[in-house]
């Protein structure tokens, strides 16, 4: 399968990368970095710059490829450009007639019957306004689009650099949380969901989360 990926050089891009490769998938990285910078064992691999607001550039690149799958991360200085980025990949993704797979936040998850993790007292201030700009583009790009093959992906509350375990637990729209009420996943596990639903395609034109 082809799969094109945005932000392949960030922390979870490279984690998705590196698991596709593995699964011996032809990728078309769409990065500033170079191949060699990815230390990858599959030669099936390309690069190039795109800007991710140039619609009809995007469009023209994810015409050759059986699944997108978007990393995405906006800058720390303006969270809600992550909107209108969203909104470019989704009309890219619907001319080129591709699926399109999304990292999306977990603040967006349910905590509790009318309560979003985001709104939690608990939810970090430092992460809110990244959370709500997730929230925002969820709700009002990804949830209406009723003709693109779109499939959402939210991490559990804390994300980090850890191991491919493999074992972890799939979900929809609540926080997965263990018996301790921790809510976790590791970049590695996460990746491995994210091309697990690659090849099964169990959540379409749906947000899934994944943990621990």
């Amino acid at each position: 399968m082809r799969i094109t990926i945005l932000g392949a050089g960030g922390n979870i891009g490279k984690r998705i990368t590196v698991e596709a490769a593995n699964r011996n998938h032809e990728l078309n990285l769409i990065t500033s970095k170079k191949i060699e910078d990815f230390n990858l064992e599959n030669t099936n691999v390309s690069t190039e710059k795109v800007d991710i607001f140039n619609t009809e550039e995007l469009t023209k690149v994810f015409n050759k490829s059986d699944v997108v799958i978007s990393a995405y991360a906006p800058p720390h200085d303006n969270n809600d450009i992550l909107i209108e980025a969203s909104k470019s990949l989704v009309e890219a993704a619907k001319k080129a007639d591709v699926r399109l797979i999304a990292v999306g936040g977990a603040g967006s998850l349910q905590v509790a019957e009318n309560l979003l993790l985001v709104d939690a007292p608990s939810f970090p201030e430092e992460y809110k306004a990244i959370a709500k700009s997730h929230l925002t583009t969820l709700e009002t790009i990804y949830r209406p689009e009723t003709e693109l093959n779109w499939t959402n992906v939210s991490p559990s509350a804390y994300i980090f650099e850890g191991e491919r375990t493999g074992e972890f637990r799939l979900g929809e729209e609540n926080l997965i949380a263990n018996e301790k009420g921790e809510s976790s996943i590791s970049m590695e596990d996460f990746a491995v969901g994210i091309l697990d639903e690659v090849d099964n395609a169990k959540f379409i034109k749906k947000r899934f989360t994944i943990g621990y």
